[in-house]
């Protein structure tokens, strides 16, 4: 269950951080033909990190920790020194909270995965 909630908050996460690739994008047209690849291959990659999450793999939570260090924290640190937008600047505070929050779950909470329940084997077999 907590696996799936965190893959919903990184789905949030991904739409926020979407949105101000779509808004440049729609308003410079040279945005859209020069400096959208970038953006979209992240998000693809971050796309690939939530599916995997989701599932419970291990790996993923390592591949979301190196994701949100080398590549988010600085990318957004960056652009929060020269933003003068205090919107633009808020909604990569929302970001940094959510990946913050979900680096909590993922790493320092513990994983209740759903068993199936086996039923206990008697010395009588069952008729």
């Amino acid at each position: 269950m907590k696996l799936k909630l965190t893959g919903q908050l990184l789905l949030i996460d991904l739409v926020l951080q979407l949105l101000p690739v779509a808004y440049f994008a729609f308003s410079s047209p040279s945005f859209a033909e020069n400096s959208l690849n970038g953006p979209l291959v992240q998000a693809a990659f971050y796309l690939f990190i939530i599916w995997k999450v989701s599932g419970g793999s291990n790996l993923a939570r390592y591949l979301f920790l190196a994701y949100a260090l080398v590549i988010f924290l600085p990318l957004s640190l960056l652009f929060l020194m020269q933003s003068s937008s205090i919107g633009m600047a808020l909604l990569v505070l929302i970001q940094l909270g959510i990946k913050a929050y979900c680096l909590y779950q993922l790493f320092f909470t513990p994983t209740k995965l759903a068993f199936n329940k086996v039923e206990e084997e008697s010395e009588f077999p069952k008729f």
